[in-house]
């Protein structure tokens, strides 16, 4: 992605990828979607059985996996263009129909990719627990958490402390990208976990 902004030819092009409503923001989408979508169905029809608190887990990330693609394209907004509803667009800061928008959320985002990147650095940390290996992280993850948990804690220290105005436009530009690897490391979470599930329930069962 940052190959785009070393030429100036291909900077403006880059600077498009990384706009609402571009390819960037849409594929972000469709991972978020169905990363949720593969984690209730597989978790659902896993055929061997699990802890309860393992199943709610994976069940309710994958919720939220779905509420955040749908945050995405503010709940099809985007596609069927219906107007926000009036007391609504009254307390969201862009006039859409989103949760992340609303008064008092509005241009603080990145606190929520700081949470999840910091979540995912814990969740790695899990594994070292046997009690709570089944639902913690894969090591290999470990490179995306700290990306996304810096970029995020940079973003929100400038907020308060501004170093440059192209810095701080590059810095909420490539947001979108790294909102794309919360997706991508989120479905990659769910496609390892389940792989070292059935491994291991294979492994007990020979």
């Amino acid at each position: 992605m940052s190959s785009f902004f070393i030429f100036r030819s291909t900077e403006n092009f880059g600077f498009w990828l990384l706009e609402e409503n571009s390819p960037i923001e849409l594929l972000t989408f469709i991972i978020f979607l169905f990363s949720g979508i593969f984690g209730i169905y597989t978790i659902r029809n896993l055929n061997f059985p699990l802890e309860k608190y393992v199943k709610l887990f994976y069940i309710i990330f994958s919720l939220f996996l779905i509420l955040i693609a749908m945050e995405e394209i503010s709940w099809g907004q985007w596609f069927f263009h219906f107007e926000t509803p009036p007391e609504w667009a009254k307390i969201n800061g862009q006039q859409e129909t989103t949760l992340h928008n609303l008064n008092g959320m509005q241009g603080r985002s990145e606190i929520l990719r700081m949470f999840y990147g910091a979540g995912g650095i814990f969740g790695v940390l899990l594994g070292f627990l046997n009690k709570f290996k089944k639902i913690s992280a894969p090591i290999v993850l470990i490179s995306w958490f700290l990306i996304i948990f810096c970029h995020a804690a940079v973003d929100y220290i400038q907020d308060g402390v501004s170093i440059s105005m192209r810095y701080d436009f590059a810095i909420v530009k490539t947001s979108e990208f790294i909102e794309l690897l919360i997706a991508g490391s989120s479905f990659l979470y769910l496609w390892l976990n389940f792989r070292m599930l059935k491994h291991d329930k294979n492994i007990i069962k020979s």
